[in-house]
């Protein structure tokens, strides 16, 4: 047995509960994209390096869960049947950091629309020129 269960349901929970605060921030720190108004508290340089650091240490905690559950089992086909669930939310992490990106592609998006438009406009001025 590589840890007691008990610290085993204390990293579980320890991890749970970051994972909570994590998303909590995330949702703060990225309102806009989703759609809510204002912020619940406000968002400075720091907070969001703190919500950034919270982020690694779910991922180096989730990491250290699987690993120890593997060296528990020492059966990969067991491994995956029993921890499919938190593998995947490993893997998929970086999704919850993708809303930055997701956030600068949204403004990317508009000003391509805009340049559209405005080249649109611009085509149909230099028609009407072009008959007169």
């Amino acid at each position: 047995m590589v840890l007691s269960p008990v610290l085993k349901k204390g990293l579980s929970f320890t991890t749970f509960s970051l994972i909570l605060l994590f998303l909590f921030g995330l949702v703060n720190i990225e309102h806009k994209v989703l759609g809510i108004e204002n912020p619940l508290f406000n968002i400075t340089g720091g907070i969001i390096v703190f919500f950034d650091v919270i982020f690694w240490i779910v991922v180096g905690l989730l990491l250290l869960e699987l690993i120890v559950a593997y060296i528990e089992i020492r059966n990969a086909k067991l491994f995956f049947k029993k921890y499919w669930l938190e593998i995947i939310l490993l893997v998929f992490m970086p999704v919850f950091v993708g809303f930055k990106a997701l956030k600068i592609t949204f403004k990317i998006v508009k000003q391509i629309k805009i340049s559209k438009t405005a080249f649109k406009i611009f085509q149909k001025l230099m028609k009407k020129s072009k008959s007169k």
